[in-house]
């Protein structure tokens, strides 16, 4: 199982370590009020307000004693839900940290002394928010426990972008050729209505319909403000909400505008609403707690603060994903895209740190001057999802990546162009919405579906499934990153082992077992059959999830082909698409693949003299290389007995086989049972 390790600007607090420095880097070691602080003071009037981030050198933490005390305390105000996504999905277990411990109160009793308003207080960054003029900012700058201070970003989010017409084509060697096929019947498909399209294009209906609607997890929304009256929540299980903006408990009221709910209520729908025949959200069985973090007037203004207060409350109540549909810009610049500079990208990744799944939109930018992600989007471990059309191609507004420091951004898209969602205003269901906004809840979603197909898979479980099942993982780029998900191959709820590309000569045979692992219906039976395969050879479904393939080279057979193996549960079906290539002379052959004691390399006589035959698992390590012990010249044979260059036998799995010889240069994948 993955363990988190988090990234050195936000290493863990170590057990033998008493005081923390803030997390943030600094413009240089000894300057506390940052540059970008220093030009905002000079723009505004001299007692004008200004909102900043104080961050503190320590907790009052004195020993590691104190240390264990406080973090148990700190503990206790978590929820058993909390503490079970910690037991299932971090290597913390049931211990708590540095990051748990509240802020000092006599830190804050001191600001608030000097006249700072504090907003929030944040025990992940070890910091508040505060409002302070000019002279009490440079007071505060005096303290030997203030570490450093900055202005709080804020974000204006754009209107809703037009819904994207263009139509592009796909590269040849972009296709999701092995996306798992679903033939559902026909009242299935009308209970989704129109939303049908944007679910079914990362193939979301079929895991509803082997029984995955997110029970049983609990997704945080954070948003503009939400009405849960809309007959699209009556069977919306929201077990929480607060309202950032206004510090109370009540996420559905109209303040400070008439328009606060329309974001959220869309947001929402997209990921947990229900309307028969009209609208189903992602994971329309989850449990919710909804966040208000945003202020509607005649821009929507967004405070990172807000958001990271949100962050540590859904952290306490046990939230296993938080899905946002925000992004922060105000200060940021391209080149704090590195994924350690904005605060909010600092947050989120301590919320994954803690076991929590975090999605996010890439932001709607790329028609306009900024261009490229936004954070928090640019976290590590932050899932960040652009948009496509129903084609599955990118839209125009949809940020572009990378990260200033080079990394693959966005992740993954979802569909985000003429969406279908729920209108607050006149308690109706609609299609046209777009934006990153909602690819990122339908995604969210997919989170929790995975979530609770495998309830101890840790964030970067959840994002690395989602990226190996994307259709461009062998070639990402900046604007659609690994690529459009499948969430039921992500699943691995059934799946082909692994199947290698067949090469076999006029005059050999083949004697192939495929097997199937994963998802049976009620039946039992799993059906594997084989489309576009030489006349002559036959494939024998065995009825325990295995099919024998047997052929004999033909000289009617020359050249190569493509074959399709399907699997078929119930509604179910998977395809997985393989090289089959006959030739007049034998080169090389391999098998028995799947094997279980002994696997036989056969090298023809064509294949010249051998310089290397070598064996590396997966990730490029090397295990074994022995060949000359076990080559055969005459027979033209070399055994690998499943074992490392030491001797000892190599566990379950797949391998890679390379061989070159002066004629040929091969890689292929073999499975050990």
């Amino acid at each position: 199982m993955w363990k988190y390790t988090i990234s050195s600007i936000l290493a863990l607090f170590m057990a033998t370590a008493i005081a923390a420095e803030s997390p943030l880097k600094t413009d240089n070691g000894e300057r506390k009020i940052s540059k970008r602080l220093e030009d905002k003071i000079g723009t505004v009037r001299m007692d004008e307000k200004i909102k900043v981030w104080v961050f503190f050198t320590d907790k009052e933490v004195l020993d590691q004693t104190a240390l264990r005390k406080s973090a148990a305390e700190a503990g206790r105000r978590f929820t058993e839900r909390a503490a079970e996504r910690r037991r299932n999905r971090t290597e913390m277990g049931e211990n708590y940290d540095f990051y748990d411990i509240p802020v000092s109160e006599n830190y804050v009793d001191s600001l608030e002394a000097l006249g700072m308003e504090i907003k929030r207080r944040s025990r992940w960054l070890n910091a508040v928010s505060a409002y302070a003029d000019r002279w009490v900012i440079s007071a505060a700058a005096d303290l030997d426990f203030v570490a450093r201070i900055k202005p709080v970003a804020r974000g204006i989010r754009k209107p809703q972008p037009e819904i994207d017409s263009e139509r592009g084509s796909l590269p040849e060697n972009i296709k999701n050729t092995k996306k798992i096929n679903q033939d559902l019947p026909d009242s299935v498909v009308a209970w989704y209505g129109a939303s049908y399209t944007q679910l079914e294009l990362t193939n979301i209906p079929i895991m509803h319909h082997v029984g995955y609607t997110g029970k049983n997890i609990l997704i945080a929304v954070f948003d503009t403000g939400f009405k849960l009256s809309h007959p699209a929540f009556d069977n919306t299980n929201v077990i929480d909400q607060y309202d950032f903006v206004n510090d109370d408990d009540d996420v559905t009221d109209e303040i400070p505008s008439a328009s606060q709910l329309s974001h959220g209520t869309a947001v929402l729908s997209v990921i947990g609403g229900t309307a028969d025949s009209s609208l189903i959200g992602s994971a329309y069985g989850a449990d919710f707690i909804v966040a208000k973090t945003e202020i509607v007037n005649e821009e929507i203004l967004v405070e990172e603060d807000n958001w990271v207060a949100a962050s540590e409350w859904a952290d306490s109540l046990g939230a296993d994903v938080i899905s946002s549909s925000l992004a922060y810009l105000d200060w940021y610049t391209y080149a704090d895209l590195d994924g350690e500079t904005a605060v909010i990208t600092i947050a989120a990744e301590v919320a994954v740190s803690r076991g929590i799944v975090v999605v996010n939109s890439a932001g709607n930018e790329r028609n306009d001057a900024f261009f490229w992600i936004t954070p928090p989007a640019d976290g590590e471990h932050v899932i960040a999802v652009g948009a496509v059309n129903s084609n599955g191609e990118i839209t125009s507004f949809s940020s572009s990546g990378p990260t200033y420091d080079g990394r693959v951004k966005p992740d993954v898209v979802a569909m985000g162009s003429g969406i279908v969602r729920a209108v607050y205003s006149n308690n109706a269901i609609a299609g046209g919405a777009s934006g990153t906004s909602y690819s990122a809840p339908i995604t969210g979603g997919v989170a929790a579906l995975l979530l609770e197909a495998h309830p101890t898979w840790t964030p970067d479980d959840v994002r690395q499934a989602l990226i190996e099942s994307a259709d461009r993982y062998e070639s990402p780029d900046s604007l659609y990153g690994y690529g459009l998900y499948d969430v039921y191959k992500a699943s691995r709820l059934m799946n082909f082992n692994p199947i290698p590309a067949i090469s076999l000569a006029v005059g050999d045979s083949l004697n192939l077992t495929i097997s199937v692992f994963g998802f049976e219906d009620e039946s039992g039976v799993t059906a594997i059959s084989a489309l576009n395969l030489p006349s002559s050879a036959e494939l024998t479904d065995n009825g325990d999830r295995t099919a024998t393939l047997k052929y004999s080279g033909k000289m009617d057979d020359l050249g190569s082909r493509t074959v399709t193996f399907e699997a078929v549960s119930g509604d179910v079906s998977i395809s997985d698409e393989i090289s089959f290539t006959v030739t007049a002379q034998r080169t090389l052959a391999a098998g028995p693949n799947p094997f279980e004691d002994s696997l036989m390399i056969f090298l023809g006589a064509g294949s010249g003299e051998v310089q290397e035959i070598s064996i590396f698992t997966p990730n490029g390590e090397k295990v074994w290389d022995n060949f000359s012990d076990t080559y055969n010249s005459v027979t033209g044979t070399v055994v690998w007995k499943g074992i490392n260059n030491s001797g000892a036998e190599v566990t379950t799995g797949v391998y890679l086989v390379y061989v070159r010889t002066e004629s040929l240069t091969e890689k292929f994948k073999v499975f050990k049972k």
